[in-house]
Protein backbone atom coordinates (compact mmCIF):
# COMPACT_ATOMS: atom_id res chain seq x y z
CA UNK A 1 0.00 0.00 0.00
CA UNK A 2 2.28 2.44 0.77
CA UNK A 3 4.69 1.91 -2.22
CA UNK A 4 0.88 2.06 -4.76
CA UNK A 5 1.11 5.66 -2.68
CA UNK A 6 4.68 6.31 -3.82
CA UNK A 7 4.14 5.51 -6.81
CA UNK A 8 0.89 7.40 -7.33
CA UNK A 9 2.31 10.49 -6.09
CA UNK A 10 5.15 10.29 -8.00
CA UNK A 11 5.59 7.62 -10.73
CA UNK A 12 9.00 7.16 -12.33
CA UNK A 13 11.06 5.78 -9.17
CA UNK A 14 13.87 3.23 -8.34
CA UNK A 15 14.57 0.90 -5.51
CA UNK A 16 16.53 3.09 -3.72
CA UNK A 17 14.26 6.01 -4.11
CA UNK A 18 11.40 3.91 -2.96
CA UNK A 19 13.18 2.76 0.37
CA UNK A 20 13.92 6.10 0.87
CA UNK A 21 10.03 7.14 0.75
CA UNK A 22 8.99 4.36 3.37
CA UNK A 23 11.66 5.35 5.40
CA UNK A 24 9.96 8.85 5.70
CA UNK A 25 6.65 7.28 6.15
CA UNK A 26 8.13 5.63 9.03
CA UNK A 27 8.58 2.09 7.73
CA UNK A 28 12.68 2.58 9.04
CA UNK A 29 13.51 -1.44 8.61
CA UNK A 30 12.41 -2.07 5.27
CA UNK A 31 15.54 -2.63 2.75
CA UNK A 32 16.21 -2.81 -0.84
CA UNK A 33 16.24 -6.63 -1.09
CA UNK A 34 11.94 -6.14 1.02
CA UNK A 35 10.92 -3.84 -1.57
CA UNK A 36 12.70 -5.65 -5.00
CA UNK A 37 10.84 -8.89 -4.15
CA UNK A 38 7.72 -7.09 -3.36
CA UNK A 39 7.46 -5.23 -6.49
CA UNK A 40 8.10 -8.48 -8.72
CA UNK A 41 5.84 -10.41 -6.74
CA UNK A 42 2.97 -8.18 -8.36
CA UNK A 43 3.34 -7.33 -11.38
CA UNK A 44 -0.50 -6.82 -11.71
CA UNK A 45 0.61 -3.33 -9.56
CA UNK A 46 3.71 -2.30 -10.24
CA UNK A 47 5.71 -2.61 -14.17
CA UNK A 48 9.06 -1.20 -14.75
CA UNK A 49 10.64 0.21 -17.82
CA UNK A 50 13.60 -2.53 -18.24
CA UNK A 51 16.76 -0.23 -17.66
CA UNK A 52 19.18 0.23 -15.52
CA UNK A 53 18.51 0.78 -12.60
CA UNK A 54 14.56 -0.49 -12.86
CA UNK A 55 12.47 2.82 -12.49
CA UNK A 56 8.92 1.70 -11.36
CA UNK A 57 5.26 2.63 -12.20
CA UNK A 58 1.89 1.71 -11.51
CA UNK A 59 0.37 -0.76 -14.14
CA UNK A 60 -3.26 0.32 -16.01
CA UNK A 61 -4.72 -2.49 -13.68
CA UNK A 62 -3.17 -1.74 -10.54
CA UNK A 63 -5.79 -1.34 -7.72
CA UNK A 64 -7.02 1.99 -5.83
CA UNK A 65 -6.01 2.27 -2.05
CA UNK A 66 -7.11 5.34 -0.10
CA UNK A 67 -3.89 7.20 0.70
CA UNK A 68 -3.70 6.65 4.67
CA UNK A 69 -0.05 7.11 5.15
CA UNK A 70 1.76 10.75 5.04
CA UNK A 71 5.53 11.16 4.21
CA UNK A 72 7.88 13.40 6.23
CA UNK A 73 7.81 17.22 5.67
CA UNK A 74 10.65 18.06 3.48
CA UNK A 75 13.31 20.20 5.86
CA UNK A 76 13.69 23.63 5.92
CA UNK A 77 15.93 25.54 3.28
CA UNK A 78 19.18 26.26 4.66
CA UNK A 79 19.97 29.48 6.96
CA UNK A 80 22.04 31.04 4.36
CA UNK A 81 20.06 30.23 1.33
CA UNK A 82 18.42 33.60 0.52
CA UNK A 83 17.06 32.15 -3.15
CA UNK A 84 13.33 31.41 -3.92
CA UNK A 85 11.46 28.92 -2.20
CA UNK A 86 12.52 25.56 -4.15
CA UNK A 87 10.01 23.46 -5.68
CA UNK A 88 8.62 20.32 -4.71
CA UNK A 89 11.10 18.03 -6.74
CA UNK A 90 14.18 20.53 -5.67
CA UNK A 91 13.25 20.25 -1.64
CA UNK A 92 12.78 16.81 -2.04
CA UNK A 93 15.94 15.67 -4.15
CA UNK A 94 17.77 17.90 -1.11
CA UNK A 95 16.76 15.75 1.70
CA UNK A 96 17.16 12.24 -0.19
CA UNK A 97 20.42 13.41 -0.79
CA UNK A 98 20.70 14.26 3.11
CA UNK A 99 19.29 11.00 3.92
CA UNK A 100 21.60 9.50 1.89
CA UNK A 101 24.44 10.39 4.09
CA UNK A 102 25.28 13.44 1.69
CA UNK A 103 26.78 11.28 -1.26
CA UNK A 104 25.12 10.85 -4.78
CA UNK A 105 23.91 11.98 -7.81
CA UNK A 106 21.33 13.81 -8.60
CA UNK A 107 19.60 13.52 -12.58
CA UNK A 108 17.34 15.63 -13.79
CA UNK A 109 15.64 16.56 -16.94
CA UNK A 110 17.66 20.11 -18.56
CA UNK A 111 15.37 22.77 -17.40
CA UNK A 112 13.60 21.82 -14.57
CA UNK A 113 16.03 23.48 -11.57
CA UNK A 114 19.17 20.90 -10.83
CA UNK A 115 21.33 24.05 -10.11
CA UNK A 116 19.23 24.66 -7.09
CA UNK A 117 19.83 21.77 -5.37
CA UNK A 118 23.55 21.82 -5.52
CA UNK A 119 22.58 25.34 -4.30
CA UNK A 120 20.82 24.48 -1.39
CA UNK A 121 23.51 21.41 -0.73
CA UNK A 122 26.00 24.75 -0.86
CA UNK A 123 23.90 26.42 2.18
CA UNK A 124 23.70 23.30 4.18
CA UNK A 125 27.50 23.25 3.88
CA UNK A 126 28.95 26.55 4.60
CA UNK A 127 26.10 26.66 7.56
CA UNK A 128 28.06 23.74 9.36
CA UNK A 129 31.34 25.84 8.96
CA UNK A 130 32.54 23.53 5.91
CA UNK A 131 34.15 24.68 2.28
CA UNK A 132 32.15 24.01 -0.70
CA UNK A 133 34.19 23.54 -4.30
CA UNK A 134 31.75 23.84 -7.22
CA UNK A 135 33.41 21.94 -10.45
CA UNK A 136 32.56 23.21 -14.08
CA UNK A 137 33.73 21.79 -17.27
CA UNK A 138 33.84 25.62 -18.72
CA UNK A 139 33.93 29.35 -18.50
CA UNK A 140 29.92 29.67 -19.34
CA UNK A 141 29.29 28.06 -15.98
CA UNK A 142 31.92 29.38 -14.13
CA UNK A 143 30.59 32.88 -14.53
CA UNK A 144 26.83 31.13 -14.10
CA UNK A 145 27.48 29.65 -10.64
CA UNK A 146 29.52 32.61 -9.39
CA UNK A 147 26.24 34.76 -10.16
CA UNK A 148 23.86 32.35 -8.58
CA UNK A 149 26.14 31.44 -5.67
CA UNK A 150 26.66 35.55 -5.07
CA UNK A 151 22.96 36.02 -5.26
CA UNK A 152 21.50 33.13 -3.33
CA UNK A 153 23.66 33.01 -0.35
CA UNK A 154 23.89 35.10 2.67
CA UNK A 155 27.14 37.24 3.51
CA UNK A 156 29.08 34.20 1.75
CA UNK A 157 32.69 35.21 0.28
CA UNK A 158 32.17 33.25 -3.24
CA UNK A 159 35.26 32.86 -5.30
CA UNK A 160 36.74 31.64 -8.67
CA UNK A 161 39.45 29.18 -9.81
CA UNK A 162 40.65 28.93 -13.39
CA UNK A 163 39.61 31.20 -16.66
CA UNK A 164 42.70 33.52 -14.97
CA UNK A 165 41.59 33.36 -11.95
CA UNK A 166 43.30 32.33 -8.94
CA UNK A 167 41.34 32.47 -5.24
CA UNK A 168 41.48 30.02 -2.67
CA UNK A 169 39.65 28.85 0.32
CA UNK A 170 41.97 30.63 2.65
CA UNK A 171 39.83 33.88 2.15
CA UNK A 172 36.71 32.11 0.41
CA UNK A 173 34.12 29.15 1.73
CA UNK A 174 32.78 28.75 -1.72
CA UNK A 175 34.87 28.32 -4.79
CA UNK A 176 33.72 27.86 -8.42
CA UNK A 177 36.30 25.85 -9.77
CA UNK A 178 37.00 24.83 -14.14
CA UNK A 179 37.72 21.35 -13.84
CA UNK A 180 40.91 21.58 -16.43
CA UNK A 181 42.56 24.09 -13.59
CA UNK A 182 41.19 22.17 -10.41
CA UNK A 183 42.73 18.87 -11.31
CA UNK A 184 46.19 20.16 -11.06
CA UNK A 185 45.80 21.28 -7.99
CA UNK A 186 45.25 20.45 -4.11
CA UNK A 187 41.80 22.29 -3.70
CA UNK A 188 40.80 21.42 0.27
CA UNK A 189 43.73 20.90 2.91
CA UNK A 190 43.64 17.28 4.73
CA UNK A 191 41.69 17.29 7.98
CA UNK A 192 39.52 20.49 6.34
CA UNK A 193 35.71 18.97 6.09
CA UNK A 194 34.43 20.11 2.73
CA UNK A 195 31.21 19.27 0.07
CA UNK A 196 32.34 18.83 -3.87
CA UNK A 197 29.29 19.32 -6.07
CA UNK A 198 30.32 18.60 -9.84
CA UNK A 199 27.53 20.36 -12.24
CA UNK A 200 27.48 17.93 -15.63
CA UNK A 201 29.08 15.43 -13.48
CA UNK A 202 29.27 12.69 -16.41
CA UNK A 203 31.95 14.92 -17.56
CA UNK A 204 34.41 13.95 -15.06
CA UNK A 205 34.41 9.62 -15.50
CA UNK A 206 37.24 10.25 -18.25
CA UNK A 207 40.88 9.61 -15.94
CA UNK A 208 42.35 13.03 -16.38
CA UNK A 209 39.16 15.21 -14.79
CA UNK A 210 38.33 12.46 -12.35
CA UNK A 211 41.35 13.53 -10.63
CA UNK A 212 39.57 16.89 -9.31
CA UNK A 213 37.86 14.29 -7.19
CA UNK A 214 39.55 14.83 -4.45
CA UNK A 215 39.13 12.27 -1.74
CA UNK A 216 39.06 14.62 1.27
CA UNK A 217 35.93 16.02 0.22
CA UNK A 218 33.38 14.13 2.35
CA UNK A 219 30.40 15.59 1.10
CA UNK A 220 29.72 14.66 -2.57
CA UNK A 221 26.74 15.51 -5.20
CA UNK A 222 26.90 15.14 -8.69
CA UNK A 223 24.05 17.04 -10.87
CA UNK A 224 23.62 16.32 -14.23
CA UNK A 225 20.41 15.91 -16.96
CA UNK A 226 21.83 12.49 -18.06
CA UNK A 227 23.82 10.16 -16.06
CA UNK A 228 25.47 8.50 -18.95
CA UNK A 229 28.65 7.80 -20.77
CA UNK A 230 30.05 5.81 -23.64
CA UNK A 231 32.41 3.79 -22.02
CA UNK A 232 32.99 2.90 -18.30
CA UNK A 233 33.64 6.05 -16.51
CA UNK A 234 30.85 5.48 -14.45
CA UNK A 235 31.78 2.34 -12.65
CA UNK A 236 35.12 3.12 -12.58
CA UNK A 237 35.45 6.52 -11.40
CA UNK A 238 31.81 8.29 -10.82
CA UNK A 239 29.98 5.56 -8.96
CA UNK A 240 32.78 5.07 -6.64
CA UNK A 241 33.04 8.33 -5.58
CA UNK A 242 29.50 9.77 -5.61
CA UNK A 243 27.13 6.90 -4.86
CA UNK A 244 24.02 6.25 -6.19
CA UNK A 245 21.43 8.10 -8.17
CA UNK A 246 19.38 10.08 -5.33
CA UNK A 247 15.98 11.44 -6.85
CA UNK A 248 15.98 13.67 -9.22
CA UNK A 249 13.05 15.02 -11.99
CA UNK A 250 12.22 13.14 -15.12
CA UNK A 251 9.88 14.21 -17.79
CA UNK A 252 7.23 13.00 -16.48
CA UNK A 253 7.34 14.93 -13.08
CA UNK A 254 8.74 18.13 -14.86
CA UNK A 255 5.13 17.91 -16.84
CA UNK A 256 3.33 17.16 -14.34
CA UNK A 257 4.89 19.92 -11.84
CA UNK A 258 4.33 22.64 -15.32
CA UNK A 259 8.06 22.70 -14.46
CA UNK A 260 8.19 21.78 -18.43
CA UNK A 261 6.77 22.75 -22.22
CA UNK A 262 4.63 19.66 -23.56
CA UNK A 263 6.45 19.21 -26.77
CA UNK A 264 6.41 17.15 -30.21
CA UNK A 265 8.42 15.56 -31.98
CA UNK A 266 9.40 15.07 -35.96
CA UNK A 267 11.28 12.97 -37.69
CA UNK A 268 12.12 14.36 -41.35
CA UNK A 269 13.88 12.29 -43.81
CA UNK A 270 16.06 13.75 -46.44
CA UNK A 271 18.39 11.58 -49.33
CA UNK A 272 21.92 11.89 -49.93
CA UNK A 273 23.11 12.88 -53.29
CA UNK A 274 24.45 9.98 -55.46
CA UNK A 275 27.82 11.31 -54.90
CA UNK A 276 27.15 11.44 -51.08
CA UNK A 277 25.55 8.37 -51.35
CA UNK A 278 28.79 6.52 -53.06
CA UNK A 279 31.25 8.17 -50.76
CA UNK A 280 29.38 6.96 -47.18
CA UNK A 281 28.73 3.75 -48.52
CA UNK A 282 32.51 3.45 -49.53
CA UNK A 283 33.94 4.55 -46.07
CA UNK A 284 31.27 2.72 -43.86
CA UNK A 285 31.87 -0.68 -45.70
CA UNK A 286 35.42 0.26 -44.67
CA UNK A 287 34.72 1.40 -41.23
CA UNK A 288 32.52 -2.04 -40.88
CA UNK A 289 35.34 -4.41 -41.78
CA UNK A 290 37.99 -2.34 -40.06
CA UNK A 291 35.90 -2.35 -36.68
CA UNK A 292 35.97 -6.21 -36.72
CA UNK A 293 39.24 -6.63 -37.58
CA UNK A 294 40.10 -4.12 -34.36
CA UNK A 295 37.99 -6.16 -32.36
CA UNK A 296 38.70 -9.86 -33.36
CA UNK A 297 42.62 -9.37 -34.18
CA UNK A 298 43.77 -6.43 -32.01
CA UNK A 299 41.18 -7.57 -29.23
CA UNK A 300 39.50 -3.66 -28.82
CA UNK A 301 36.70 -4.13 -26.60
CA UNK A 302 32.98 -4.31 -29.14
CA UNK A 303 31.03 -2.17 -26.07
CA UNK A 304 31.01 0.05 -25.03
CA UNK A 305 31.45 2.24 -28.14
CA UNK A 306 33.13 4.45 -26.13
CA UNK A 307 35.49 2.51 -25.00
CA UNK A 308 36.25 0.89 -28.08
CA UNK A 309 37.24 4.21 -29.42
CA UNK A 310 39.44 4.63 -26.26
CA UNK A 311 41.30 1.61 -27.41
CA UNK A 312 41.39 2.75 -30.90
CA UNK A 313 42.95 5.77 -30.78
CA UNK A 314 45.19 4.24 -28.39
CA UNK A 315 47.04 2.37 -31.41
CA UNK A 316 46.49 5.20 -33.54
CA UNK A 317 49.23 6.49 -31.38
CA UNK A 318 52.10 3.74 -32.28
CA UNK A 319 54.79 2.66 -29.97
CA UNK A 320 53.53 -0.42 -28.96
CA UNK A 321 55.57 -2.83 -31.89
CA UNK A 322 52.43 -3.59 -33.73
CA UNK A 323 52.71 -1.55 -37.14
CA UNK A 324 49.33 -3.33 -38.41
CA UNK A 325 47.46 -2.88 -35.31
CA UNK A 326 48.69 1.49 -35.79
CA UNK A 327 47.81 1.60 -39.74
CA UNK A 328 44.23 -0.38 -38.96
CA UNK A 329 43.96 1.97 -36.05
CA UNK A 330 44.33 5.05 -37.86
CA UNK A 331 42.35 3.78 -41.66
CA UNK A 332 39.12 3.14 -39.11
CA UNK A 333 39.31 6.58 -37.81
CA UNK A 334 39.51 8.33 -40.72
CA UNK A 335 36.98 6.07 -42.09
CA UNK A 336 34.67 7.18 -39.25
CA UNK A 337 36.03 10.38 -39.23
CA UNK A 338 34.55 11.20 -43.31
CA UNK A 339 31.46 8.83 -42.58
CA UNK A 340 30.51 11.32 -40.20
CA UNK A 341 31.04 14.38 -41.85
CA UNK A 342 29.37 13.52 -44.81
CA UNK A 343 26.58 13.05 -42.44
CA UNK A 344 26.81 16.79 -41.02
CA UNK A 345 27.95 18.65 -44.00
CA UNK A 346 24.68 16.59 -46.27
CA UNK A 347 23.26 18.94 -48.83
CA UNK A 348 19.95 17.91 -48.69
CA UNK A 349 19.61 18.60 -45.06
CA UNK A 350 19.99 22.40 -45.92
CA UNK A 351 17.48 22.27 -48.19
CA UNK A 352 15.18 20.44 -45.87
CA UNK A 353 16.27 23.37 -42.92
CA UNK A 354 15.31 26.02 -45.86
CA UNK A 355 12.19 24.31 -46.20
CA UNK A 356 11.14 24.59 -42.17
CA UNK A 357 11.97 28.63 -42.61
CA UNK A 358 8.42 29.50 -42.86
CA UNK A 359 8.29 27.87 -39.45
CA UNK A 360 10.80 29.26 -37.85
CA UNK A 361 10.04 32.94 -39.33
CA UNK A 362 6.66 32.11 -37.68
CA UNK A 363 7.73 30.34 -34.30
CA UNK A 364 8.98 32.42 -31.20
CA UNK A 365 12.45 31.79 -31.87
CA UNK A 366 14.71 28.71 -32.61
CA UNK A 367 17.69 26.81 -32.02
CA UNK A 368 19.49 25.00 -34.95
CA UNK A 369 21.87 22.32 -33.47
CA UNK A 370 24.43 20.95 -36.04
CA UNK A 371 27.92 19.10 -35.75
CA UNK A 372 30.32 21.18 -37.06
CA UNK A 373 31.36 24.73 -36.84
CA UNK A 374 30.86 24.30 -41.06
CA UNK A 375 27.71 23.47 -40.98
CA UNK A 376 25.90 25.65 -38.36
CA UNK A 377 27.52 28.73 -40.26
CA UNK A 378 25.78 27.10 -43.67
CA UNK A 379 22.53 26.59 -41.60
CA UNK A 380 22.54 30.35 -40.85
CA UNK A 381 23.07 31.50 -44.19
CA UNK A 382 20.49 29.03 -45.28
CA UNK A 383 18.20 30.59 -42.80
CA UNK A 384 18.91 34.49 -43.85
CA UNK A 385 18.82 33.61 -47.37
CA UNK A 386 14.90 32.40 -46.94
CA UNK A 387 14.24 35.72 -45.06
CA UNK A 388 14.99 33.60 -41.17
CA UNK A 389 17.38 36.40 -38.99
CA UNK A 390 20.21 34.20 -38.40
CA UNK A 391 23.42 33.46 -36.46
CA UNK A 392 25.71 30.64 -35.97
CA UNK A 393 27.05 30.17 -32.22
CA UNK A 394 30.01 28.69 -32.56
CA UNK A 395 33.21 27.65 -30.19
CA UNK A 396 35.07 30.00 -32.80
CA UNK A 397 33.84 32.95 -31.76
CA UNK A 398 35.78 35.13 -28.74
CA UNK A 399 33.86 34.81 -25.60
CA UNK A 400 32.26 38.49 -25.84
CA UNK A 401 31.10 37.43 -29.02
CA UNK A 402 29.14 34.68 -27.42
CA UNK A 403 27.56 36.93 -25.22
CA UNK A 404 26.52 39.14 -27.81
CA UNK A 405 24.76 36.75 -29.73
CA UNK A 406 22.54 35.10 -27.10
CA UNK A 407 21.91 38.84 -25.73
CA UNK A 408 20.09 39.19 -28.83
CA UNK A 409 18.95 36.33 -29.25
CA UNK A 410 17.21 37.11 -26.15
CA UNK A 411 15.97 40.21 -27.08
CA UNK A 412 13.92 39.15 -30.56
CA UNK A 413 17.06 41.09 -32.79
CA UNK A 414 18.07 37.28 -33.89
CA UNK A 415 15.34 35.13 -34.68
CA UNK A 416 17.59 31.57 -34.36
CA UNK A 417 20.82 30.48 -33.74
CA UNK A 418 22.48 27.96 -35.40
CA UNK A 419 25.31 25.90 -33.23
CA UNK A 420 27.02 22.91 -32.87
CA UNK A 421 27.54 21.71 -29.95
CA UNK A 422 28.31 24.66 -28.07
CA UNK A 423 24.82 24.73 -27.10
CA UNK A 424 24.27 21.24 -25.73
CA UNK A 425 25.19 21.82 -22.15
CA UNK A 426 26.49 24.68 -19.93
CA UNK A 427 24.94 27.25 -21.69
CA UNK A 428 22.09 29.57 -20.45
CA UNK A 429 19.75 29.06 -23.62
CA UNK A 430 17.11 32.22 -24.01
CA UNK A 431 13.41 30.84 -24.36
CA UNK A 432 12.92 29.36 -27.72
CA UNK A 433 10.01 27.39 -29.52
CA UNK A 434 11.61 25.28 -31.92
CA UNK A 435 14.25 22.89 -32.25
CA UNK A 436 15.68 21.67 -35.58
CA UNK A 437 18.56 19.12 -34.90
CA UNK A 438 20.44 18.86 -38.08
CA UNK A 439 22.68 15.50 -37.67
CA UNK A 440 20.85 13.21 -35.14
CA UNK A 441 23.79 11.60 -32.34
CA UNK A 442 23.66 7.88 -31.57
CA UNK A 443 24.39 9.76 -27.73
CA UNK A 444 21.02 9.79 -26.18
CA UNK A 445 22.40 11.73 -23.43
CA UNK A 446 23.06 14.62 -26.33
CA UNK A 447 19.96 14.54 -28.25
CA UNK A 448 17.77 14.57 -24.71
CA UNK A 449 20.14 17.67 -23.62
CA UNK A 450 19.45 19.83 -26.87
CA UNK A 451 15.89 18.85 -26.27
CA UNK A 452 16.13 20.35 -22.80
CA UNK A 453 17.08 24.01 -24.31
CA UNK A 454 13.44 24.27 -25.56
CA UNK A 455 11.09 22.48 -23.64
CA UNK A 456 11.56 24.87 -20.68
CA UNK A 457 7.66 26.14 -20.69
CA UNK A 458 6.58 28.98 -22.45
CA UNK A 459 4.84 32.47 -21.15
CA UNK A 460 1.43 31.25 -22.99
CA UNK A 461 1.70 27.50 -21.96
CA UNK A 462 2.07 26.80 -25.52
CA UNK A 463 4.13 23.40 -27.05
CA UNK A 464 7.20 23.28 -27.89
CA UNK A 465 8.10 21.42 -31.51
CA UNK A 466 11.34 19.67 -32.50
CA UNK A 467 12.90 18.49 -36.25
CA UNK A 468 15.26 15.58 -36.37
CA UNK A 469 17.07 15.90 -39.98
CA UNK A 470 18.01 12.37 -40.79
CA UNK A 471 19.69 10.81 -44.27
CA UNK A 472 18.08 7.86 -44.96
CA UNK A 473 19.78 4.48 -45.40
CA UNK A 474 22.37 5.26 -42.94
CA UNK A 475 23.13 5.10 -39.12
CA UNK A 476 20.87 8.07 -38.91
CA UNK A 477 17.94 6.24 -39.94
CA UNK A 478 15.44 5.44 -37.35
CA UNK A 479 14.29 2.50 -39.57
CA UNK A 480 18.29 1.27 -39.42
CA UNK A 481 17.53 1.29 -35.57
CA UNK A 482 18.87 4.96 -34.86
CA UNK A 483 17.71 6.76 -32.10
CA UNK A 484 15.91 3.58 -30.51
CA UNK A 485 16.22 4.61 -27.13
CA UNK A 486 15.96 8.13 -27.58
CA UNK A 487 12.75 7.43 -29.25
CA UNK A 488 11.70 4.91 -26.74
CA UNK A 489 11.79 7.70 -23.69
CA UNK A 490 9.37 9.47 -25.42
CA UNK A 491 6.76 7.68 -26.19
CA UNK A 492 4.17 8.91 -23.68
CA UNK A 493 5.75 11.95 -22.64
CA UNK A 494 5.53 13.12 -25.84
CA UNK A 495 1.84 15.01 -27.16
CA UNK A 496 2.89 13.47 -30.60
CA UNK A 497 6.10 11.66 -32.39
CA UNK A 498 5.61 12.44 -36.25
CA UNK A 499 7.51 10.18 -39.14
CA UNK A 500 7.57 12.65 -42.20
CA UNK A 501 8.70 10.81 -45.76
CA UNK A 502 11.40 12.54 -47.91
CA UNK A 503 10.25 15.26 -49.59
CA UNK A 504 7.36 16.12 -47.20
CA UNK A 505 5.70 19.08 -48.67
CA UNK A 506 6.18 22.44 -47.08
CA UNK A 507 2.25 22.88 -46.48
CA UNK A 508 2.48 19.56 -44.27
CA UNK A 509 5.22 20.46 -42.04
CA UNK A 510 3.83 23.82 -41.39
CA UNK A 511 -0.39 22.75 -40.36
CA UNK A 512 1.80 19.76 -38.14
CA UNK A 513 3.72 22.54 -36.90
CA UNK A 514 0.26 24.88 -36.27
CA UNK A 515 -1.75 22.22 -34.88
CA UNK A 516 0.91 21.26 -32.31
CA UNK A 517 1.19 25.56 -31.52
CA UNK A 518 -2.37 26.13 -30.87
CA UNK A 519 -3.06 23.19 -28.84
CA UNK A 520 -4.80 23.56 -25.68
Amino acid sequence: MALWQLLAERPGQHKRQLVTGLQRMGLLDVSTTDVNRLLYASQETFAHDGGTPRIWRLTDQAPHYRLTLSTTAAAPSPRCYVGKAPRAWQAEAFAEWQAGGRRGVVEAVTGTGKTTVGVLAAAAAVDAGEKVLVLVPGRELLDQWYEVLRRDLRVTRVGRFGDGHKDSFDDHPVLVAIVHSARRHQMLRPGSAGLLIADEVHRYGAKTFAMALEPEFGARLGLTATYAREDDGLQEFLEPYFGDVVMGCSYQRGLADEILAPFRVGFLGTELTPDEREQYDFYDERARALRGRLILDYGCPGEPFGEFMAHVNELSQGGHGNASATADARRYLHAFSKRRQLLADCGRKQEALASLAPVLAVANQGLVFGETTASAEEAAAVLCRNGVPALDFTSALRHKDRKHRLAAFKHGQVKVLTAPRVLDEGVDVPQAEVGVIMAGSRSKRQMIQRMGRVIRPKVDRRPATFFVLYAKGTSEDPAMGAHEDFREQLIGVAQDVRDFPVRTKLVDLLRWYREGRFMS
